[in-house]
């Protein structure tokens, strides 16, 4: 008996290759196909200029944002040694002055902020423009009749020779 169940499994096996290649051939023929927006982003030419954009904008204002602290530092430490000997209007003279130096730091990080922002959402904007003409382009000369988000949460799990993030990247590249 046992004999016999070996010898069906063997005999098996090659029906069980043909049916890996016929989901393969199926696969190939599917009219069916995901891709990720975050991964298309992340792997554009658009998000790669934004970065390198935002790397040199972090650079600059971190110098600046180096040379405001040391400046605050100093103005600090010299209230600190002089305050044996400035009177009473000099003191709170030089406190206006660190306060309002710290508030301009501040503003100065929160321009930083939006600027860094406005450059992250105008690369968005850039992207998402030209995503749907290459969505489309893509859809249509692979001949698909649905394609879905990957990042929506709603796909579980899928073959990833389906995946055409790639493609629809090459796409977005092109002049």
């Amino acid at each position: 008996m046992v004999r016999f169940l070996f010898i069906a499994s063997v005999l098996s096996l090659p029906s069980v290759a043909s049916a890996q290649d016929q989901a393969l051939a199926e696969l190939a023929g599917s009219r069916l196909a995901y891709f990720s927006p975050e991964r298309a982003f992340a792997m554009s030419s658009d998000s790669k200029a934004a970065e390198t954009k935002l790397a040199t904008l972090e650079a600059e204002r971190g110098k600046e944002l180096a040379a405001r602290s040391a400046k605050l530092k100093d103005m600090q430490d010299s209230l600190q040694r002089g305050a044996t000997v400035l009177g009473e209007a000099g003191r709170r003279q030089r406190e206006t002055e660190i306060e309002r130096f710290e508030i301009d730091t501040k503003r100065f990080l929160e321009d930083a902020q939006a600027e860094f922002l406005g450059i992250r959402r105008a690369s968005e904007n850039t992207f998402f423009t030209k995503l749907r003409p290459a969505l489309d382009a893509v859809a249509k000369e692979r001949g698909f009749l649905f394609v879905l988000n990957e990042d929506s949460g709603l796909l579980a799990w899928a073959n990833p020779a389906l995946d055409i993030t790639a493609d629809v990247v090459k796409k977005m590249n092109q002049p």
